[in-house]
């Protein structure tokens, strides 16, 4: 039997997690850990390549999202072994960690891929196929025009929105008092959620934060 692409795997790994986020179950949850444990599999390796641990990398990243992934995963694996019930923060926690694993296997992947003839298109901007904060946050200051910039946060899970004058913007998810992990872009300690944004595209949800932060900018 032939080892499966590597980009099957980010593909098994999402498909895991739809009917994990639908019905999260003991077997769902087994069916999403046996997913991210082929993606760490296939990163370790990468990592492992003639790369150091110490020096920062898409592997490494990679690699340090799928543990970070894991690690929710067995948390919530230890919650079914009570017998209690995981809450919706649980869940959406998973969610968006095997995202972000997701998104920098696939990141990963691309580093060692020769870049396509249109890799400098500028029009090449949104984040249709790339579902980490970041990749939302990029977007948003490519609609903000000159001077902005995006940078990303731990995993991807994060990104910072900055103007060369100094202005910046946290975009990141967390929960904001409802139990309910939401977006949001955060500016002088002040969290402005973004409601209302599940089934929404990432484009959608970049252009989104953008016009957020014009609003935050000339309030």
């Amino acid at each position: 039997m032939n080892p499966a692409h590597p980009l099957e795997l980010t593909t098994a790994a999402r498909a895991a997690l739809t009917p994990f986020v639908v019905s999260p179950t003991a077997g769902t949850l087994c069916d999403l850990s046996r997913a991210v444990n082929q993606m760490t599999a296939y990163a370790e390796a990468g990592n492992s390549s003639g790369r150091d641990r110490e020096i920062p990398g898409f592997w490494i990243e990679a690699s340090q999202a799928c543990d970070h992934a894991h690690e929710h995963i067995q948390n919530m694996n230890r919650t079914f072994a009570t017998g209690a019930t995981p809450t919706l923060l649980d869940v959406r926690t998973v969610k968006y960690s095997v995202l972000a694993a997701t998104a920098l296997f696939t990141e990963a992947l691309r580093s060692d891929t020769p870049p396509p003839a249109d890799a400098h298109d500028p029009h090449r901007t949104g984040p249709e196929h790339d579902l980490s904060v970041f990749s939302i946050a990029r977007a948003a200051a490519h609609h903000l025009g000159d001077g902005w910039q995006a940078k990303p946060g731990l995993h991807n899970s994060r990104g910072h929105i900055q103007h060369f004058d100094g202005e910046h913007y946290l975009v990141t998810v967390g929960d904001v008092g409802d139990m309910d992990p939401e977006l949001y872009v955060e500016n002088n300690d002040t969290r402005n959620v973004l409601w209302n944004t599940d089934g929404l595209a990432p484009a959608t949800l970049a252009l989104l934060v953008a016009n957020t932060i014009r609003d935050l900018a000339v309030a």
